[in-house]
């Protein structure tokens, strides 16, 4: 789960403090935090990237657990970052 705060461009009508939210994230061990500005796009195109990361390292992970459970073959850590594509996509 992400927590984002946006309008980071307002900066003097700001009702949460930067630290107050980091706090909330650690406190409910949320992924990840950032602020934004769909104004001036800031970190519009990093938090997309960041986000990006977090999802594939947990399906990266899931897919590890799930063939450790099924019996199957189990994938050497640095290849457990590529992704095999299967079915009609190849």
């Amino acid at each position: 789960m992400f927590l984002i705060g946006n309008k980071s461009d307002l900066e003097e009508e700001r009702k949460i403090s930067k630290e107050k939210a980091e706090n909330f994230k650690n406190d409910y061990e949320l992924d990840l935090f950032m602020e934004t500005s769909a104004k001036t796009g800031m970190n519009a195109q990093e938090l997309f990237i960041e986000a990006a990361k977090i999802l594939f390292n947990d399906y990266s992970k899931y897919k590890l657990v799930r063939s450790k459970r099924e019996g199957g073959e189990v994938l050497k850590s640095e290849n457990a970052k590529k992704v095999q594509k299967k079915g009609c996509c190849k």
